[in-house]
């Protein structure tokens, strides 16, 4: 038996903990940390042409981003997405088990070795901002030093310096990471005074490399010259992430020679490296599980369900796990908007950032999101705006794309349209919709009868003023003014003056509904009816529609058991939060 535990890994022993690897990072992408990824892809676009390849060829390192990118488009898919990232992060440790099969033949270290960096790229790709370039371009060195060692021929080690230019240009600051590499590899791992040549003539190739591309090839900054397209995130486990692996891949040919002297130590084992790896997968797990934010997850679905089209689904997420985030809970709003339910509804889900909730400040940092309100109330040119500032500051994205088209063919704008949908239709994802529209650019006529952007051409103003962006909920009554049919601005402007407690202003709008075509009064506006009746002990005038029973039953209900609450004012707000926290009263109460 002592003979049978020193035996090392066994080669299916390895293939089974990468499968092992690519099943718990598919896992988690697919399922929890899928807002990473969806996030990703709503920050860029894809497109398939010419002149999006070349302003990538434009700079060293540029081709390694297409590839990302390319990459990168089939996070719109759930799955397809997640089966991509594990795929390359699972091939990174395959990489590592070749390079091992070089430097450390017999040992069964090279199974936990092998892990390392695979688990710590996936813990840096819980990051938003850790991109699909970054994870290719490790790939990609590691790939090219495992070309370098596959052979210990002279020509395998000419044609390394012969391509270093290449791989620079392709790869850009990671070929820093390669020098590293191939700097400790020489010093290491080969014998003789030509080692030390070679280190001089790749160490000349690398100065040459970049002289030539800031005062030859390349427009670009010299620090992007030389360090695009690193990840340096200013978070700082991000950070010191990136440095422990940047250092573990550097170093790696040092760390095979440590390890290869414990080649016949005890725990030098198959057991024992089992034991490792089942640790190291184990400790992934619980440090990417303790990454995940699942409230930034739910406002992310929250937002992923509302470009979908799928209001209902938006707002019954919210109500059933409660987004805490100011985005969360203006999505959940847009989306009760959207659905026509603004008023009936809003206070089912939690409301914590008043009128903010409804409109976004204008501003950078909402700048992607802000165009959503406008576009629902009918305000198109500002929405447009919106989209076009965001568009020029951040480039071609989804959704300022799609705002763009919609914008423009509400308006009637077709050419523009046109323009915009053509970039579109260059994509995978958004191909079909982009087809869809330009029907409607083609045919402007069918636009009013267009389900969505007919209804949307209804809420044009039909007077003309000047968009007040510092104070935009005065926008409300000037649209109102210049089309008083216009039931979606209407909600707006009732439903912030509930958010900023206006009971008064509230209730003395009711009396307009039954003109505006509204057979009965949304459930939260009865509710602020009946504090009015309460304070006053008769009824405001409404309009002629009546107040439900339900409505009435309800506010009894709640008044008695508010006095009664009262009586324990410690647990007064726990009390009438178990009943009644989706009314408009407890929100005037407690909020």
């Amino acid at each position: 038996m002592g003979k049978t535990n020193k035996i090392p890994a066994k080669e299916n022993d390895i293939f089974l903990f990468i499968f092992l690897f690519f099943i718990i990072v598919f896992g988690y992408f697919c399922f929890l940390g899928n807002y990473v990824l969806y996030f990703q892809e709503t920050q860029s676009l894809f497109i398939f042409s010419g002149d999006f390849l070349h302003q990538r060829l434009l700079k060293p390192g540029g081709l390694l981003e297409f590839a990302g990118r390319f990459l990168k488009q089939f996070y719109a898919g759930r799955v397809e997405g997640s089966l991509i990232l594990a795929s390359v992060l699972s091939l990174v440790a395959y990489i590592f088990h070749r390079i091992n099969r070089r430097l450390l033949p017999d040992g069964s270290f090279t199974l936990p070795l092998i892990l390392v960096p695979s688990s710590l790229l996936m813990l840096m790709q819980a990051n938003y901002y850790h991109l699909m370039e970054y994870n290719l371009g490790f790939m990609m060195v590691l790939a090219f030093y495992l070309f370098f060692i596959s052979s210990s021929g002279k020509w395998r080690r000419i044609a390394v310096l012969i391509l270093f230019p290449l791989f620079y240009y392709i790869a850009g600051g990671y070929a820093m990471i390669f020098a590293g590499l191939y700097i400790i590899h020489m010093l290491f791992k080969e014998n003789g005074r030509n080692k030390f040549y070679q280190i001089l003539i790749l160490l000349i190739l690398a100065g040459l490399s970049f002289l030539v591309s800031v005062r030859m090839l390349f427009l670009e900054p010299s620090a992007n010259l030389i360090f695009y397209p690193l990840p340096w995130l200013e978070d700082k486990s991000y950070r010191t992430a990136f440095i422990f692996l940047t250092a573990f891949v550097v170093l790696y040919p040092l760390i095979c020679n440590i390890a290869s002297r414990y080649g016949k130590a005890t725990l030098n084992t198959r057991n024992f490296s089992l034991f490792e790896a089942f640790i190291i997968l184990a400790l992934s797990i619980i440090i990417i599980l303790r990454i995940y934010n699942p409230q930034t997850s739910r406002v992310v679905e929250i937002q992923k369900l509302v470009f979908a089209g799928k209001y209902s689904e938006a707002a019954s997420l919210h109500e059933r796990k409660p987004s805490l985030n100011l985005i969360g809970q203006y999505f959940y709003n847009y989306a009760l908007a959207e659905s026509g339910q603004l008023c009936d509804r809003m206070f089912r889900g939690r409301q914590d950032f008043g009128y903010s909730a409804l409109i976004l400040p204008w501003g950078d940092v909402h700048l992607d999101r802000g165009a959503y309100f406008y576009y629902a109330v009918g305000l198109a040119n500002e929405a447009h705006r919106w989209a076009y500032e965001e568009m020029t500051v951040y480039g071609y994205r989804p959704g300022n794309l799609k705002m763009l088209a919609k914008t423009s063919l509400i308006n009637g704008d077709c050419l523009m349209a046109r323009k915009y949908l053509s970039i579109l239709e260059k994509t995978i994802y958004y191909r079909k919709w982009a087809k869809d529209l330009l029907k409607l650019a083609d045919n402007p006529e069918l636009i009013d009868s267009h389900p969505e952007l007919g209804a949307k051409r209804k809420l044009l103003p039909k007077k003309n003023f000047f968009v007040q962006f510092n104070e935009p909920q005065n926008n409300l009554p000037l649209i109102l003014e210049g089309n008083p049919d216009n039931r979606v601005a209407f909600e707006y402007y009732l439903a912030g003056l509930l958010l900023t407690k206006n009971v008064e202003e509230a209730v003395a709008n009711v009396k307009k509904m039954k003109a505006m075509g509204y057979t009965k009064i949304p459930r939260h506006l009865e509710e602020a009816v009946m504090i009015i009746y309460n304070s006053r002990q008769i009824f405001p005038d409404v309009g002629g529609l009546p107040i439900s029973a339900d409505t009435q039953s309800r506010f009894s209900q709640y008044f008695t058991a508010y006095i009664a609450a009262r009586q324990n004012p410690v647990l007064l707000k726990t009390k009438m939060t178990e009943k009644f926290s989706d009314t408009f009263w407890y929100y005037f109460h407690f909020k």
